[in-house]
C-alpha cells in the first residue's frame, strides 16, 4: 500500500514535471527528518534523542547516495596513526579504499585519504553547541595538514574532506547564525578553505583572502549559511528544501573530486601496536 510518506518509484514518473518530482522527494526527505525530531522531543534523553537524529540522517544519505559512496560514524586516521575525535557521519569511498577497523556497534575507523565528506550532527543548536561541533571538525582538519587539491574542475580547487554541520533545530535568526559561523571562524581559522576558485578561474580575481574550517551549517527546515567560493558568506533559506540542497551541493561536489592513492604501506606501522590521539575526551 502506498501513502504519502512511502512513495513507490511509479511516483517519480517521467510525466511529471521535474520540480513536482523534486517536490514529491523533498517531502520524503523531511517526513523522516521531522518526525525524527518530534520523536526525540517526546522521549526527552539527550543521548537517545542525539542518536537517533544520527541515524536518521546517516539513513537518508545511505538511500541517497551511489553505492561508492560508504556512510558511517567513527573516527578518521592519517598515515602518521593520529586520529579524530569521534564523527556523526562520514561519507567515503568504499570500493577503492579499505575500512581499518569495525566494532560491533558499527563505529569505523577509515584511511583520510577516503575521505569525501565529514558532518557533525546535532537535535539543537546554539552557540556554545556550534563551538563544540567545530572543535570536533577541528580534528580532522588537523590530519590533513594544509590540505591537498583532489579536483578535477580546472576552475574549482576542492580540498577534501568537506566539513558540515546539521541542526536539527536552532531557534535563532538566520543572520544571527551567520555572524555566530563568522565569528567561530575567526575563532577556529585555518589558511585554506575546501572549495574555492583556481587561479585558472576568473573568479579568483575576487578572492577576499578568508578561509573557513567548516564549510556550511545546515538547520533543519530552515536553511543554511555557507562558504562561497571566493571566500564569503551566503545565507540560503531554503527552508523545507534545506536537505535536498544539501545532498544535491555533495554529489555535484563529489563529482569533481578524485581522491588520492591509499598507501597501505604507510599505516602498516601502527595498525598492529594502535594508533595515539590528539585530541581529550
Amino acid at each position: 500500500m502506498n501513502n504519502k510518506n512511502n512513495p513507490r518509484i511509479d511516483d517519480y514518473s517521467k510525466s511529471k514535471p521535474l520540480v513536482e518530482v523534486m517536490q514529491s522527494i523533498n517531502e520524503r526527505f523531511n517526513s523522516k527528518l521531522f518526525e525524527g525530531r518530534e520523536n526525540g522531543r517526546l522521549i526527552n534523553h539527550n543521548l537517545e534523542y542525539g542518536l537517533g537524529a544520527e541515524n536518521i540522517l546517516r539513513g537518508l544519505f545511505e538511500e541517497t547516495l551511489p553505492s561508492k559512496y560508504g556512510v558511517g560514524k567513527g573516527k578518521i586516521v592519517n598515515s602518521e596513526g593520529i586520529l579524530s575525535s569521534h564523527q556523526d557521519v562520514i561519507i567515503y569511498d568504499k570500493l577503492n579504499y579499505p575500512t581499518l577497523f569495525t566494532d560491533e556497534n558499527k563505529n569505523l575507523i577509515v584511511p583520510l585519504e577516503s575521505v569525501y565528506a565529514v558532518i557533525e550532527v546535532k537535535t539543537k543548536t546554539d552557540s556554545a553547541v556550534l563551538r563544540k561541533a567545530f572543535e570536533g571538525l577541528k580534528t580532522v582538519s588537523d590530519l590533513a595538514q594544509g590540505g591537498e587539491v583532489k579536483s578535477t574542475n580546472d576552475l574549482v580547487d576542492h580540498k577534501p574532506p568537506k566539513l558540515m554541520i546539521f541542526s536539527f533545530q536552532d531557534d535563532r535568526a538566520i543572520k544571527t547564525i551567520k555572524e555566530n559561523y563568522c565569528a567561530l571562524s575567526s575563532e577556529f581559522p585555518r589558511d585554506w578553505s575546501f572549495s574555492r576558485y583556481s587561479e585558472k578561474s576568473p573568479g579568483h580575481e575576487r578572492d577576499n583572502g578568508y578561509h573557513y574550517l567548516v564549510s556550511g551549517v545546515y538547520i533543519l527546515g530552515v536553511g543554511g549559511v555557507y562558504a562561497m567560493l571566493n571566500g564569503s558568506v551566503a545565507i540560503g533559506v531554503w527552508k523545507n528544501n534545506t536537505f535536498g540542497m544539501l545532498l544535491s551541493g555533495l554529489l555535484s561536489t563529489f563529482n569533481q573530486i578524485k581522491l588520492g592513492d591509499y598507501h597501505p604501506e604507510s599505516y602498516v606501522s601502527w595498525i598492529g601496536a594502535g594508533a595515539r590521539e590528539i585530541h581529550e575526551r
